[in-house]
């Protein structure tokens, strides 16, 4: 009973551990700033209600502040990840994906007929590692308040 542990394979113990805690840590630091950028074109979009050319000057001056990574991406392939009750709702990208986001336009009627719109937008939680590019890729989706369609009021749009 007093056989003990090589140095070896308590040094091969400590070297995993380390690498998934700083594995965890790098992951979680990632979603953080991806969802950090999510929540900053959101108040954007917010702010002046809707998705236009004072919004889009606003969201390009505060990513580039922040320092996202604006690799292009296909808004298609996540407008098919929308759930099929939202998909219906969603318009295609308003965006082609080259500034690293995606913002889609749905519309929403309400029992009294009134007629309310948001925006979904979706960021990317990319990890890059220099060896493997683009090892992982995942999209965070977000969506605004309603906003009031002042245009489509008690009417069909």
């Amino acid at each position: 009973m007093k056989e003990s542990i090589g140095y070896t394979v308590t040094l091969n113990i400590v070297i995993t551990f380390i690498i998934i805690v700083f594995a965890f840590l790098s992951a979680a630091l990632i979603y953080f700033k991806s969802n950090k950028v999510s929540n900053v074109i959101t108040e954007t979009i917010e702010k002046y209600e809707g998705y236009n050319s004072y919004s889009i000057s606003e969201i390009s001056t505060k990513l580039t502040s922040l320092g996202y990574n604006r690799n292009s991406v296909n808004c298609t392939s996540y407008y098919n990840r929308i759930d099929s009750n939202e998909r219906n709702k969603c318009s295609t990208s308003l965006t082609n994906g080259t500034d690293g986001y995606c913002v889609f336009v749905c519309r929403e009627i309400t029992s009294d007929d009134e007629w309310y719109y948001y925006y979904k937008i979706s960021t990317n939680m990319m990890i890059n590692i220099p060896i493997v590019n683009n090892l992982l890729n995942i999209p965070i989706f977000s969506n605004t308040n309603r906003l009031y369609d002042f245009a489509c009021q008690k009417a069909s749009c």
